[in-house]
């Protein structure tokens, strides 16, 4: 009976222990709501890529796929087709925890800019509505994992628009979504992220038109750089 009770107190030990830990964990900086700027891109689909830092609550690199309404998403398409100049839309999220929203497929609401929201970009949509429709990639940054030394890329995309984005890494990195221009790939495989080493070091591509090779299954392959959506070095220094 006394062997019993001491495995018992044990036992209750051992849980209070876990418990502890699970509500500390949920406490942590990681777990606090906050604004998770993206950029937005898209005409046939729109899609969504996390503007990451190396710190807690933002160090994941996640690209979504998003749905607005049909109202919203061709007021959008509209802007972007007035303003043919500019290059990177973003959204200004609520706030909210990334990793359960992501988890869930969540709505939020989001102001839309032209430019970057937090450095001098214009607000042109308030309070829309977004939609997780799909998760294409998501990755926690580990400094434990070995640096890389080329610049993979994930393409991504569908039928009609192709994008290579960088797989950021470890700092000093830097974040980089480029349309491309890519025949490989066509019906189920155009809609999978695929990662491909573009470059023999650790360095942006170049755009306006520029060809690059990677090898895959089929051999070497290749894809053309058509215009350069977002690049940010600044906040991946550290």
């Amino acid at each position: 009976m006394k062997g019993f009770l001491i495995a018992l107190v044990g036992l209750l030990f051992l849980a209070t222990g876990k418990l502890h830990a699970q509500h500390s964990h949920q406490a942590g900086p990681a777990n606090k709501p906050a604004v998770h700027g993206m950029v937005i891109f898209g005409h046939h689909k729109l899609y969504g890529s996390h503007l990451p830092l190396f710190h807690a609550p933002h160090d994941y690199q996640i690209i979504l796929e998003l749905e607005l309404s049909k109202e919203d998403a061709q007021r959008f398409m509209a802007d972007q087709r007035q303003h043919p100049e500019i290059t990177t839309y973003t959204i200004e999220p609520e706030k909210f925890m990334l990793e359960e929203m992501v988890a869930s497929s969540g709505s939020f609401k989001a102001n839309l800019y032209r430019g970057h929201f937090e450095r001098g970009g214009v607000k042109i949509f308030d309070s829309l509505k977004v939609k997780i429709a799909s998760v294409i990639y998501f990755k926690k940054f580990d400094h434990r994992e070995p640096h890389q030394a080329n610049s993979v890329f994930l393409l991504f995309g569908n039928d009609q628009e192709r994008y290579a984005a960088h797989q950021v890494s470890h700092k000093p990195d830097f974040d980089q979504i480029i349309l491309v221009k890519d025949n490989q790939f066509s019906g189920d495989s155009a809609h999978r992220c695929i990662p491909v080493i573009l470059n023999d070091t650790n360095a942006p591509l170049g755009v306006s038109g520029n060809a690059v090779y990677f090898k895959s299954k089929n051999g070497k392959e290749s894809l053309v750089l058509l215009k350069q959506i977002y690049l940010e070095f600044d906040d991946l220094k550290e």
